[in-house]
């Protein structure tokens, strides 16, 4: 009976995606092309813009190396992170960074079906280890109420689908509403976070293994603070997963 009632439901999700692509018809996220069908919401040509990231990269933080084998980089070597390890699904070049913003600033959802596709398929996937719990690095209130969702939460939920009770809302809160990242050199980023993050329930992130989610990894600054509000509530472990990163950490 349940096997049946399963066929039934797969079904009825196949006719509604249909009737939605009827009713709304696909484009592709980058260059807003027609698409025949809404699998993935690339076109061909932005499609082959796609760079999934793979090795040669650093082994804790990810930044891409052009040869050779997957080692330390300098800046790890030399001082670190808050987090163990981070990675991304693909290089944020600009056909990524309009499908980001698409759904950043556009409120685009429909791309997150492809982001969570996209994720599957990436090599960096495999390098995820078994995680206690799954935590959206968090927007504060204002921001919030303004974009009306956390991009970085749907992105959680779009690349662990199977995995949704371990994913904490509300276990780690933006208590300052800092000011817009963009534009910001390193340095500038890093006083701009300072602080920024605090762990509301310790009692879900003491003693865990954690990955911790966001749409873009630029100098790593948000998700370094982030990290080091949750390793100073007791995490054992804390990895990165973000959907894009920028080729060197800047």
């Amino acid at each position: 009976m349940n096997s049946m009632f399963r066929k039934i439901s797969v079904k009825g999700l196949h006719y509604l995606h249909d009737l939605a692509d009827l009713c709304f018809p696909p484009s592709c996220l980058a260059c807003g092309a027609p698409l025949p069908q809404s699998a993935i919401l690339f076109c061909p040509d932005c499609l082959h813009r796609i760079t999934f990231i793979r090795e040669p990269y650093c082994t804790c933080c990810g930044t891409i190396f052009p040869a050779g084998a997957s080692h330390l980089c300098g800046h790890c070597l030399r001082k670190g992170w808050h987090f163990d390890r981070a990675r991304a699904v693909m290089v944020y070049n600009e056909t990524a960074a309009k499908a980001i913003v698409g759904l950043k600033f556009g409120g685009r959802k429909a791309a997150l079906a492809t982001f969570g596709k996209l994720k599957e398929q990436s090599p960096a996937n495999r390098d995820l280890v078994i995680t206690d719990a799954i935590i959206p690095v968090p927007l504060h209130r204002n921001r919030l109420r303004r974009r009306g969702f956390n991009q970085s939460l749907l992105l959680a939920l779009a690349f662990f689908p199977d995995q949704r009770r371990k994913i904490q809302k509300t276990a780690l809160t933006r208590q300052r509403d800092t000011m817009s990242q963009t534009g910001l050199d390193g340095a500038a980023r890093r006083r701009n976070m300072r602080d920024a993050f605090v762990v509301t329930r310790p009692e879900e992130v003491r003693g865990k293994k954690i990955v911790l989610v966001d749409d873009v990894f630029t100098t790593g600054t948000t998700v370094n603070e982030c990290a080091r509000a949750l390793k100073q509530a007791g995490a054992v472990r804390v990895d990165v997963f973000t959907l894009a990163r920028v080729e060197k950490n800047r």
